[in-house]
């Protein structure tokens, strides 16, 4: 009895022992996924825009994304930034120019899916017009990455306002309508006045269904070694004593055996 109660406190344990490796492996493998990194600028002329665009980047993102000024200023030089610069006559068919406007740039790093489509929200609130909308929407099907997304930028003024967005992602980018600068990179200036669709696939292995098979290997043989150790404790703790009536019975046969013995043949009376 007791080393029964022995190995079954040993197995409880060494099963213990090992929750906060598997709660480790289990919160791994939900994590991993398609992430997204890059910047956002929103600029504007500030003689007809006084209120220098601000993202409200909400404290839940605070470690992944932040915001600086647009252009950086130069600590060095007294001077302040441009902002008297005369702004071109509207064209629609120019791609907006950052000359004389002053902004924010936005920055985002590895945000997961379900974050990343929280950035339109924050893009949105930077706009100088209330109106304006901005999304982002990504998902996966097999090995591309589809981001479609979307900027309805009809109340704002292309002269005077400036907006570039940037986004990395995790393998090549194999179609976009955007200006690819870089092998992983995509990049668009969308124009005020006019609603714009963002387009972009990227090929590349789903990073959650690579990390699953060494994950899954790695637990299968915790769970082997934790099964072999209780087996192999309860072997050696196991009673070697003689188990009750099995010496009495070696007696009887012993006995009769004896007594067989004694008596001799069946037919030496003959």
């Amino acid at each position: 009895m007791i080393s029964v109660r022995r190995s079954s406190t040993l197995a409880l344990v060494a099963l213990l022992a090992t929750i906060p490796v598997l709660s480790g492996c289990l919160t791994k493998s939900t994590t991993v996924g398609d992430q997204f990194s890059g910047t956002v600028i929103v600029a504007t002329t500030p003689s007809t825009n006084p209120q220098t665009p601000v993202f409200d980047i909400p404290a839940s993102l605070g470690a992944q994304v932040w915001q600086d000024d647009y252009p950086e200023q130069d600590e060095s030089s007294t001077d302040p930034a441009p902002t008297t610069t005369p702004s071109p006559p509207p064209n629609r068919d120019a791609e907006p120019s950052p000359e004389g406007k002053v902004g924010s740039r936005l920055t985002f790093d590895h945000l997961s899916t379900g974050q990343f489509g929280q950035l339109g929200d924050i893009v949105a609130s930077a706009l100088p017009d209330p109106a304006a909308t901005v999304t982002f929407k990504a998902n996966r099907s097999d090995d591309i990455v589809r981001l479609r997304g979307s900027a309805a930028l009809a109340g704002i003024d292309p002269a005077t306002a400036y907006i570039s967005i940037e986004v990395t992602f995790g393998g090549e980018i194999v179609a976009t309508n955007g200006k690819q600068t870089g092998s992983e990179s995509v990049a668009w200036t969308p124009t005020g006045g006019q609603d714009v669709e963002l387009q972009a696939d990227s090929e590349y292995a789903d990073p959650a269904t690579a990390a699953v098979p060494s994950w899954t290997w790695f637990m299968v043989l915790l769970c082997a070694v934790v099964v072999a150790l209780v087996i192999y404790t309860a072997y050696q703790s196991r009673d070697r004593g003689p188990r009750p009536g099995r010496t009495k019975r070696r007696k009887r046969r012993t006995s009769d055996e004896t007594t067989a013995k004694d008596a001799g043949p069946a037919d030496s009376d003959d």
